[in-house]
């Protein structure tokens, strides 16, 4: 009913109903991404994964950088800079960690590490 009472479109109407059927969603779920635009959003990245990786990898990967994130939860400003966005998503993490009690921690965020003698700058999120 949600998705007959809310999409038009057939092609976007049958996406939605097939992620129903792959990821058993519920009513909430789907009411969600179709409320996101899950389908105007679902890869739209350009890629070439298809052609340089097997099979599974490809459609994992895919999966993994659909473009454009959503991070509405955040309540950002319409014009946010990648600071503005890195300092709310740190807040975000340290008050879920913080939620989760104890056996979880944040170490710090731009930290350097080095993994095989690559060193590079990234955060360090650890479960202990």
């Amino acid at each position: 009913m949600v998705i007959t009472s809310k999409i038009k479109d057939h092609k976007e109407a049958l996406f939605y109903v097939q992620k129903i059927i792959e990821n058993n969603w519920s009513r909430a779920v789907i009411v969600h991404h179709i409320e996101g635009q899950l389908f105007q959003r679902e890869g739209k990245a350009a890629t070439n994964f298809k052609t340089s990786l097997p099979e599974p990898q490809s459609d994992l990967t895919l999966q993994t950088i659909k473009d454009p994130y959503n991070f509405d939860f955040l309540n950002l400003r319409e014009k946010h800079d990648e600071k503005e966005l890195e300092s709310a998503l740190l807040e975000h993490v340290t008050r879920f960690l913080l939620k989760l009690g104890a056996g979880f921690s944040f170490i710090g965020h731009q930290q350097k590490i080095s993994v095989e003698g690559d060193d590079s700058q990234g955060g360090s999120l650890s479960a202990i």
